[in-house]
C-alpha cells in the first residue's frame, strides 16, 4: 500500500494564501504550524522531526510544544516521547465539523464508499492547494493510504481541477504558474495551457478526472461542491486504483460523483460553507 508523509513547511506567520498576519503574531503562528504538522503526520513526531521541519531551533519547538501540552492540544507517548494531538485539539475539530455541516456530509460519503468499496474524500481548498478535509478509506487490499489533513496542487488533482473550473479566482491562478508545471508523475499536466483545456472539459461534463496525474497507479473522478454564490471552493473525489478503474468506469462514476457533490452542499449550512472557513482567510 503506498503512503504519504507530511511535506516540509516553515513556521511563519503568514496564511495559506500568502497574506501576512499582524506584526506580533510570531509565537502564535509557530503554535498552529506545529499543530498543523501533528494533523498531516501518520504517528508521533518527535522534537528534532518537528524543529527540522518548521524551521526551529530543537530548543524553540520544545517550548512550544510544552506550551501546547500544557493547555491539551497536544500529548506525549510515554513510550516513544514522540508528540501528537491531544484531546482538546480533537474537540476542536469535532465542534468544526459540526458547524461547517461537515459531521453531515459523512453518512453520504459512507453510502457512496458502501456502493463501491472504494476511497471517497471530501476536499477543500486552501490557496493553492487542495486538503482533504475528511476520507472514508476503502477496506480493500489494494489502495493508496490518505489522511485528513493530506494537501496536493490543485493543477494536479481531480478536486483541484474541480474547484478551479468553478472558480472566480481561476484566471488568477493560472496567470501565477509557471511556464512548466511540477511534475509529479509523467501524467502531470505540464503547462497551464493544458490545465485550461482540462478545466474547460470538466466545465462541459460537469466532473473531473485525475489520471495518475498525482499518484501513479491511482485514478481519482471529482466533482465540485457549490456554494450559495455558484463558486465551488470544495469537492468530492473518489480515489481507485488503476486496476479497478479502467476509462468506461470512470464515466460511470462522474455523474454519480455530481449527485453525490449536491447531496454534500445541500447538507452544508449556507452561512457555514467551507469557503468562509477556509478558502477566504
Amino acid at each position: 500500500m503506498a503512503k504519504e508523509k507530511p511535506g516540509q513547511q516553515r513556521a511563519g506567520t503568514s496564511s495559506p494564501d500568502g497574506v501576512s498576519a499582524p506584526a506580533g503574531t510570531q509565537a502564535i503562528g509557530r503554535a498552529l504550524a506545529v499543530l498543523r504538522l501533528l494533523t498531516e503526520a501518520n504517528g508521533d513526531l518527535g522534537i528534532l522531526y518537528i524543529a527540522q521541519e518548521l524551521g526551529l531551533k530543537p530548543g524553540t519547538a520544545h517550548r512550544i510544544v510544552r506550551a501546547l501540552m500544557l493547555e491539551g492540544y497536544v500529548a506525549q507517548n510515554p513510550a516513544t516521547d514522540g508528540y501528537y494531538l491531544g484531546s482538546r485539539a480533537i474537540l476542536i475539530g469535532q465542534s468544526a465539523q459540526r458547524a461547517l455541516g461537515v459531521d453531515r456530509a459523512l453518512p453520504l460519503l459512507e453510502r457512496l464508499h458502501q456502493e463501491t468499496e472504494e476511497s471517497v474524500n471530501l476536499v477543500v481548498r486552501e490557496g493553492e492547494e487542495s486538503v482533504v478535509l475528511m476520507r472514508v478509506q476503502s477496506k480493500l487490499p489494494l489502495r493508496f493510504e490518505q489522511y485528513p489533513g493530506a494537501r496536493f496542487p490543485l493543477y494536479s488533482t481531480a478536486s483541484g481541477k474541480a474547484m478551479l473550473s468553478f472558480s472566480d479566482d481561476a484566471d488568477e491562478y493560472l496567470r501565477g504558474l509557471p511556464e512548466q508545471l511540477d511534475a509529479l508523475t509523467p501524467n502531470t499536466l505540464r503547462t497551464p495551457d493544458d490545465l485550461v483545456r482540462d478545466l474547460d472539459a470538466i466545465r462541459e461534463r460537469g466532473y473531473s478526472i485525475d489520471d495518475e496525474e498525482n499518484v501513479a497507479g491511482v485514478r481519482c473522478v471529482g466533482a465540485p461542491v457549490f456554494d450559495i454564490d455558484g463558486q465551488a471552493h470544495a469537492a468530492v473525489v473518489i480515489q481507485v486504483p488503476t486496476v479497478r478503474m479502467p476509462f468506461e468506469r470512470i464515466h460511470e462514476l462522474g455523474p454519480r460523483m455530481i449527485e453525490l457533490a449536491k447531496q454534500v452542499a445541500h447538507v452544508v449550512p449556507p452561512d457555514h460553507t467551507v469557503r468562509r472557513s477556509l478558502s477566504q482567510r
